[in-house]
Parts: C-alpha cells; sequence; structure tokens
C-alpha cells in the first residue's frame, strides 16, 4: 500500500533528523581538531558542488525577482547562519548541550510560523518556550559554570544558529511548494555554500588545512548531513506544516546527548540530563497541534 503525502513527509523528516542529530557529535569532534571556518568550507565545498545539477535543473535564474530574494535569504539562513555559529559554539559546547540548544527550533518555528501568518500566540508557546529556556540555561550552565565564565556567549552562538535555521524552515515552504524540494535544495546549497565561503575564506589560510583523511572526512560528513539531510527536510517541508515539521527536531538531543558519551566521552551529569528534559518538555508543550489550520502559502 503506498504511503499517503503526509506520512512520506514525516519519515523524511525522521530520517533527516536521525542524520542531524549525530551532527553535533561530529562537529564537536572535528572543531576539537580543525579550525571551525576551515571544517564549515571543506564541508559545504563538497555539499555544494556536488549539488550543482540540482541547481541548474531548479534555473533558479529563471524564477521571479521575489522568488529569487527570498531563495537567497533563505541560502545565506540556512548555510552560513547556522554553520558558521554553532561551529564557532562547539568550540566550548559539548555535542550533548549542542543537541539540547538545537533542540529549540521548533519553538522558534512555532512562534515565526504564527508571526508570518498573523495568528495569535497561544499560551502552549508562551508556556513551553519559558519551560525550554530553563532547561536550555539549565544544560548550558549560564548561571552554574563559574569555571567557565565565556560559555554563555558559545550557547547564545548556536541559538542564534538555531534560530537561523527557524526562520530559514518557515521562509522556505513557498519555495518549496511552487519550485519542488529538488530544486529548491540544490539552489540553497549552492547559493548558501557560496556567501559561506565569501565570509570564511578570508578567515583562513593554508596553514590551517587538515590532512587528506580528516578533507575526506568532513566532505563525507558535508554530503550526509547537508545535501542528503537538505533533500528529506526539504521534501518534508512540502508536505507536512512547519509548525508540525519542527517537532521531530526534539529527537535530537537525546541521540547528541548519547552520542556525546559514548564517542566522546562526554559525563553525563544530572544537571543536563535534567536540563535536556526540561527543554524537550518545554518543546512539545509549545509545538503541540492545536486549533490552528496548517500554514498556507502566501502571496
Amino acid at each position: 500500500m503506498a504511503l499517503k503525502a503526509s506520512e512520506r513527509g514525516y519519515a523524511a523528516a525522521l530520517a533527516s533528523v536521525i542524520i542531524w542529530a549525530l551532527v553535533p557529535v561530529g562537529t564537536r569532534f572535528f572543531v576539537l581538531r580543525v579550525d571551525p571556518y576551515v571544517f564549515n568550507v571543506i564541508r559545504f565545498a563538497a555539499s555544494g558542488c556536488a549539488a550543482l545539477p540540482l541547481f541548474i535543473y531548479a534555473k533558479p535564474w529563471a524564477w521571479p525577482g521575489r522568488d529569487r530574494l527570498l531563495l537567497l535569504a533563505c541560502a545565506i539562513l540556512a548555510v552560513s547562519g547556522y554553520s558558521i555559529p554553532v561551529a564557532l559554539g562547539a568550540r566550548t559546547v559539548p555535542a550533548g548541550e549542542l543537541g539540547v540548544l538545537i533542540a529549540t527550533e521548533p519553538v522558534m518555528i512555532a512562534a515565526l510560523t504564527l508571526v508570518l501568518h498573523r495568528r495569535p500566540v497561544h499560551w502552549r508557546v508562551i508556556g513551553g518556550s519559558v519551560v525550554a529556556l530553563l532547561g536550555v540555561t539549565l544544560t548550558s550552565g549560564l548561571f552554574l559554570s563559574a569555571d567557565e565564565p565565556f560559555k554563555w556567549v558559545s550557547s547564545l552562538q548556536v541559538l542564534a544558529g538555531a534560530f537561523s535555521w527557524s526562520c530559514y524552515t518557515v521562509l522556505a515552504v513557498r519555495l518549496n511548494q511552487r519550485y519542488g524540494t529538488v530544486g529548491v535544495t540544490g539552489a540553497i546549497l549552492v547559493i548558501g555554500t557560496v556567501a559561506l565561503l565569501a565570509l570564511s575564506l578570508p578567515m583562513v589560510d593554508a596553514t590551517m588545512l587538515p590532512d587528506a583523511l580528516t578533507t575526506l572526512l568532513l566532505a563525507a560528513m558535508g554530503l550526509s548531513s547537508s545535501l542528503l539531510g537538505f533533500l528529506l527536510w526539504n521534501y518534508a517541508g512540502a508536505l507536512v506544516p512547519a509548525e508540525r515539521l519542527g517537532l521531530f527536531l526534539y529527537l535530537i538531543p537525546a541521540v547528541s546527548i548519547i552520542g556525546g558519551a559514548r564517542f566522546l566521552d562526554e559525563s553525563l551529569t544530572v544537571q543536563i540530563l535534567l536540563g535536556g528534559a526540561l527543554t524537550v518538555f518545554g518543546v512539545w508543550v509549545a509545538s503541540r497541534p492545536g486549533p490552528l489550520s496548517p500554514a498556507i502559502v502566501t502571496e
């Protein structure tokens, strides 16, 4: 029996989130060994080149001017706006905490969707956001880590990246529905990579480049997390309302915390576990389906 469109969307969203749930672990591993700007340059150079056929297929240069501007905004938000601050923050923030901070995206997506479509902000969004913020505060140790006085800056960098991604998720809905997820993914990756290279290459010199094996691993990470993850996520975005799609993102912290403990020997403290639980609960409360109708494409 063929799956319904919504079921295919949910399956694609789940697959992309499983891929992305391991990205904080890989990000933390690599940025402790490679400069964050080099880390992003290699990742997106690989995924951007691989996406070129999709970019040509999409022919974004033939799109109406308004959609080209929207594409540029989405590309910058999704690639540079997310990847640069998260990579910088990951130098201080452990993988498990990265996952918890990124898990605040559903709250942001739900709130941005309500604002974009001029809907009233329900008490669930406000209450859930407050609980999630308490969880993030506890997990990040913003007021408890006297030995790490600058860790809050890194946490804010990661949250800024999560907000950028949330804006992209909401804004890209119209493009996905008009031009298809495959073409939009290719266009966003190629244009976003060009913007990221323009911002990052001035920060890089030849002495920062890693060995061949590390470069190959970073390229593979870029292809899986960026290209494949983007394809699956954008496919889901065309079939599932944005406020529902964001629900899948709170699977990320559990996998990130377990992965950080298993592969990076990160400690599982009560503070991290309790903060993670509060964050996920707050996100669940804020993102619960209400009596609102699904988001529609606006002109």
